[in-house]
């Protein structure tokens, strides 16, 4: 029966991962839900970064502009250096040559977006950033130079946001310039804010606000649109990026009130940009942003007071704490804590007749789980300044809840059993165990419940981020309290667990249906975590979870030996190879820190154009269906092979055949006479034919071709 179950498991498991394989990414700009896995690996990619300096030749001593090219794809975004709400600006690392100095970046305006009602500063499409870069006077002419710099920043979608470090690298000679500047150099320096010029711009502190007044010099847009300021004063934004702005007409003149941040007691300066939807000057849409620089006097100083936007009394206080209670009572009902309420139910079926000293002993445990669980959480959101649900965003994180989901789901559906590991373990010892039970389930239910929670309490936890410390742990204090009252009152009112059926055979039954909710759970955190790992990864924490749900079989079939047969295999033998297959499951499937080598989608259009600027051209003919194509990812981690990829200046290209193709399929036939895959290809400029590689890669044989090329 055990093993009918542990095969259940496995199925459900399996089940899971192909549901997330089939619903992670839609189109790029299509509204369509029906796509390939070709298209879906794509997607994946939701930011490329490019350097475009101005020109392809630079004179020794003379500096020039070097653009730093965003791309967002696939409805993915990033922050500006102000992100608003919870997030993390992007930053640029350069790696120049010897003598080389570079300029701080120059930030286009973001927009505003809203999500589950926080504010966010982002950028999409496409975004250019541009950086003067100044070359020592004594480069020699002629000589090639190369300049690299890692993009290190969060890319999001609307599901989740994922750390990223994107590298990219220019190259250019040392010469006479001559020619027009790079059109996409022009186009960003356009779209940069520009100081107002003629145009007054007055600061005014007024009680919890800022006031700006525009007062235009010459010919005005009627209809601006909405106008907006973006702060970015240092060291820490003043303006209270979560209270709406209001703008009226004042004559010629343009008010604009925007509340400050209730933490906010004293700013000597304000700098930002002020952005109008249509523009400022009549007839022109651009310039569309003005700098703000501002230094305030110091009887202006004086008079910050708390934003008039925030809770600034007590009764306002008051109103955001009962919130917070009831958003934490709500959470019981939604879909990520149903899994983990269906282990509470059991526990009340098991202490429904029981002393009622022991059922609240298990409530005020159960409690004690979830509180200490929410102020570890808000200490690490106020201090870190990070939004609720982001730990989320950790692919490790994500891939240790996976595996955890599985344990429990194995327990569930009686593959193995907690706190069996004698036959006469003591009445005392068994209590405990319970305890410490209920104690984990409130901690867990807690880490199950922060997806959900933006809906209900997102605009709390905004206030809450602005509030002084003690205050914005209270908000988190009320919503553990919300969240675990239904459990407390239980304990508290043992009568009305009364109410549930007598503990009997249905129990087993009932147990093993709720094991089919917690793998459900697994498949929802394989779905997030494919979205942060690639390909390898996720094959590797695939096979990793059947390793750990190997090891859960194992140590349930010796519990079984031991205590329905009274044999065992071996006091170590069998335990130690249980661990052993535990620990090589997590080991297999521990995601990476590696960032692995950036691929881009095959064509033979892409390819043609990429010989003709003189590039490289990698090319993996690969499919999920190949085992060996699999296997050979593997070496795309080593950082010797993205080393030479980066010096040898190769674009890599991913020709996916898991589903049909016809270009794919002419070009295996007829190009390198083969009918199946893998085969990788590198293609040289000036070369009539490509390179082959063998079937199975390694990093020697990659290496030493890579070297071969100029």
């Amino acid at each position: 029966m055990v093993r009918r179950f542990v095969l259940m498991a496995l199925i459900a498991v399996a089940t899971g991962v192909g549901f997330a394989g089939e619903l992670s990414f839609g189109n790029f700009g299509s509204d369509s839900f029906r796509f390939s896995p070709a298209q879906k690996m794509a997607e994946r990619r939701l930011l490329d970064v490019a350097l475009i300096p101005e020109s392809s030749v630079v004179g020794a001593g003379q500096p020039f502009t070097v653009v730093v090219s965003l791309r967002h794809m696939g409805g993915g975004y990033t922050y500006w250096k102000n992100p608003g709400g919870p997030g993390q600006g992007s930053t640029i690392n350069w790696r120049l040559p010897n003598g080389f100095s570079v300029s701080e970046p120059e930030w286009p305006a973001p927009e505003v977006h809203t999500s589950s009602g926080i504010t966010y500063y982002i950028y999409k499409g496409v975004v250019n950033i541009p950086f003067t870069v100044t070359p020592p006077a004594s480069l020699p002419a002629g000589s090639p130079i190369e300049i690299q710099a890692d993009v290190d920043t969060q890319v999001c979608t609307p599901r989740t946001c994922t750390p990223k470090k994107i590298p990219a690298a220019a190259r250019m000679t040392v010469g006479e310039r001559t020619g027009s500047v790079n059109p996409i150099v022009e186009k960003a320096r356009l779209a940069l804010p520009v100081p107002p010029k003629e145009w007054s711009i007055e600061v005014r502190p007024e009680s919890g606000t800022l006031e700006l007044r525009i007062k235009p010099d010459g010919p005005v847009n009627p209809d601006p649109g909405a106008i907006y300021y973006f702060d970015a004063s240092s060291p820490a934004p003043i303006a209270d990026s979560q209270s709406p702005q209001t703008a009226r007409r004042d004559g010629d003149d343009w008010v604009l009130s925007i509340p400050l941040r209730g933490d906010i007691e004293q700013a000597t300066a304000l700098s930002g940009v002020l952005w109008a939807e249509n523009g400022w000057l009549a007839g022109k849409r651009v310039p569309d942003t003005f700098t703000i620089n501002h230094s305030f006097l110091e009887e202006e100083t004086l008079s910050f007071m708390p934003r008039s936007g925030g809770p600034k009394t007590s009764l306002d206080t008051l109103m955001l704490l009962v919130f917070a209670f009831l958003g934490g009572l709500l959470l019981n009902v939604m879909p990520c804590v149903f899994p983990v309420i269906s282990l509470k139910v059991m526990g009340f079926a098991k202490q429904a007749h029981k002393d009622r000293r022991s059922v609240f002993i298990h409530g005020l445990a159960y409690g004690a789980g979830v509180l200490i669980c929410f102020w570890v959480l808000g200490i690490l959101v106020i201090s870190l300044g990070r939004g609720w649900g982001a730990q989320l965003q950790s692919p490790l994180f994500v891939f240790l809840l996976c595996n955890l989901f599985v344990v429990m789901s194995l327990n569930m559906a009686g593959a193995f059993e907690f706190g069996t590991s004698a036959a006469n373990a003591g009445h005392t010892l068994q209590n405990q165990d319970g305890i410490k039970r209920s104690f984990l389930t409130g901690l867990l239910a807690t880490v199950t419940s922060t997806p959900c929670s933006a809906p209900f309490l997102g605009s709390a936890l905004a206030y809450a981020l602005s509030l002084p410390a003690h205050l914005a742990l209270g908000v988190f204090t009320l919503m553990g309290i919300g969240f675990a009252l239904p459990y407390i009152a239980l304990a508290l009112f043992p009568n009305w667990l009364k109410r549930l059926p007598k503990p009997g055979p249905w129990m087993d039954t009932f147990r093993q249906a709720m094991s089919f909710p917690l793998f459900a759970t697994c498949a929802y955190m394989l779905w997030t975590l494919e979205a942060m790992i690639d390909e390898w990864r996720l094959l590797m924490t695939l096979f990793g979870l059947v390793a750990v749900a190997f090891a859960c079989w194992i140590y349930g079939r010796n519990q079984k030996a031991r205590h329905v047969h009274g044999r065992t295999g071996g006091k170590w033998g069998i335990p130690t190879l249980a661990a052993f297959a535990l620990a090589f499951g997590l080991w297999m499937g521990w995601p990476s820190a590696a960032a692995g080598v950036q691929w881009r989608d095959w064509s033979p259009e892409l390819v043609r154009s990429l010989l003709a600027e003189g590039k490289a051209v990698y090319v993996d003919f690969t499919a999920r269906w190949c085992a060996t194509c699999q296997l050979n990812k593997r070496v795309y981690k080593d950082s010797e092979i993205t080393g030479l990829f980066g010096e040898k200046n190769v674009t890599l290209l991913k020709a996916d055949w898991t589903q049909q193709d016809d270009r794919i399929t002419e070009v295996l036939r007829n190009e390198f006479n083969k009918a199946a895959v893998p085969v990788t290809a590198i293609y040289v400029p000036g070369e009539s034919q490509a390179r082959l590689l063998p079937e199975i890669l390694t990093v020697d044989t990659i290496a030493r071709e890579l070297e071969t090329l100029p």
